[in-house]
């Protein structure tokens, strides 16, 4: 590869479609070179999948991903000097691919911390106690400055990964809009959208105890278990999971099995920050099953399921998609 302007446009130019089937094999030689360029790739492709305002040619995208990774780069500056000087005890670890945004909030008597994950990103926060919250696009996560290893509760919007440090004696507690959780040291996955059907748990390991929020019932998940709610009917289910497909995005892989249009737009939508308009309900009645890494762009997810699926697509803006129903011919 040639110098670092170069090889910029290169992955750029690769982002927007524009590049050919030369400058793509040049491109995946290099990224394949070393975790470095691994590294650097997959950094500049999320400042790239964060920029929000269309613009048409790669000449203005390039002038506006140069402006982005310059304020993405006094942002974390400020994140970092803000973060220890509000808490010490808490160590924020920013993945390679991720951006964390932090505020907070206060009252009278206490303040709260808010960690936001924009869409197209995914992050991971260790709290004071030594837990682990690996969180995904669009999700958010509070706790009061009172937070530590007696005192462990959080509140969650959107998807999260816990691992939570074991300590029988303080449970740690989960609280979203329809559920909370309580657990003393366990591996499990929530997650709870406020656009989503459904409000999900699923348990990796360990033991956790679920209390819905309109009764008093309370249900014990056992390990490759998964409790779903239906935030219309309230009606609830506990079922055995694929654990390795529910929490595949905390390592950066993108897994679905047979899920209904609807929820495959969604996800993609917070995956890439990008927007899936349809109108045809046909599409409603095909299930889709895939898996990508974070590496594929959405014009590669899209091209892979024009090839399997029963869908074309049309570029509308820079960042929203027209998806059309097209029955696939077969031989």
């Amino acid at each position: 590869m040639k110098d670092k302007e170069y090889t910029e446009n290169l992955i750029v130019r690769y982002l927007n479609g524009n590049c050919t089937p030369e400058e793509q094999a040049e491109l995946k030689d290099w990224i394949e070179e070393s975790n470095d360029t691994k590294r650097e790739y997959l950094s500049i492709k999320d400042i790239w999948d964060s920029i929000n305002s269309p613009k048409e040619s790669t000449a203005e995208q390039l002038a506006l991903f140069y402006k982005n990774q310059y304020e993405k780069s006094k942002k974390s500056r400020i994140v970092w000097i803000r973060t220890f000087s509000a808490i010490a005890a808490i160590l924020i670890i920013g993945l390679i691919f991720s951006v964390l945004v932090p505020t907070n909030t206060a009252n009278s008597s206490e303040s709260v911390q808010v960690f936001s994950v924009p869409m197209g990103s995914r992050s991971k926060v260790i709290l004071a106690d030594g837990s682990e919250v690996s969180l995904n696009s669009g999700s958010e996560l509070k706790y009061s400055s009172g937070f530590s290893s007696q005192n462990r509760v959080v509140s969650l919007t959107g998807e999260a990964f816990f691992k939570v440090k074991t300590d029988k004696e303080h449970p740690f507690t989960v609280k979203t809009s329809d559920f909370d959780i309580k657990v003393t040291g366990t591996k499990f996955n929530v997650c709870s959208y406020a656009d989503n059907k459904y409000s999900t748990a699923t348990l990796e390991e360990g033991k956790i105890s679920l209390q819905l929020k309109d009764n008093s019932t309370t249900l014990k998940v056992e390990p490759g278990e998964k409790f779903q709610l239906d935030r219309k009917t309230l009606m609830h289910s506990l079922d055995q999971a694929d654990v390795e497909s529910e929490i595949a995005w905390k390592d950066d892989q993108f897994i679905f099995k047979n899920i209904p249009y609807s929820e495959l737009a969604k996800r993609l939508e917070r995956w890439y920050d990008v927007k899936l308009n349809f109108s045809d309900q046909k599409l409603q009645n095909y299930a889709f099953t895939g898996k990508f890494k974070n590496q594929e762009t959405i014009w590669q997810v899209l091209d892979a399921l024009k090839l399997t699926s029963p869908i074309d697509y049309q570029k509308t803006t820079f960042r929203e998609f027209t998806i059309i129903y097209k029955p696939l011919k077969y031989n």
